[in-house]
């Protein structure tokens, strides 16, 4: 079954993965047009660094929620471009912390405008108070979903 055929004024979940795959090919294409070469998995890990300034790959595997490999060729990825950094813990040698250099710390402010400006572009013709009922439905439904996975491990 192609995306096409799927029966998405009746599912949510095919509804919700649709509009998120189309978010993401906007925001991609929107960062290129602004000359930011980032991909929107390398913008999740820039997320979580430029809020916390430094942190572990497993913290950055846990909030982009990938694997720890597949964060680990991501951080390597920014790292060749040198937006981040990494060294060893001091205290555990098995740990990596990652931190932003200048060139990554400067890409904020340009990334951020684009995702607010994407996030407009996308929120547009939608009434405020029904866009407000969707984020309140789909955070009760990750809430929901996290619990669930938890109780079930």
């Amino acid at each position: 079954m192609n995306r096409c055929e799927c029966p998405t004024e009746e599912s949510l979940g095919c509804l919700t993965n649709l509009s998120a795959i189309a978010a993401r090919h906007y925001l991609t294409r929107q960062l290129s047009l602004n000359g930011i070469d980032m991909t929107i998995e390398q913008f999740k890990v820039m997320v979580v660094l430029w809020k916390e300034g430094i942190s572990t790959q497993q913290n950055i595997a846990d909030f982009v929620g990938k694997n720890k490999a597949s964060v680990t060729r991501l951080i390597a990825g920014l790292e060749k471009r040198s937006l981040i950094a990494r060294a060893t813990d001091d205290h555990d040698k098995r740990c990596n912390r990652v931190t932003l250099t200048p060139q990554g710390i400067s890409l904020e402010k340009p990334t951020m405008e684009v995702l607010g400006e994407a996030t407009h572009y996308l929120h547009q013709g939608i009434d405020p108070n029904e866009l407000a009922i969707t984020l309140r439905v789909l955070k009760q439904m990750c809430q929901t979903l996290n619990y669930s996975s938890k109780e079930s491990e």
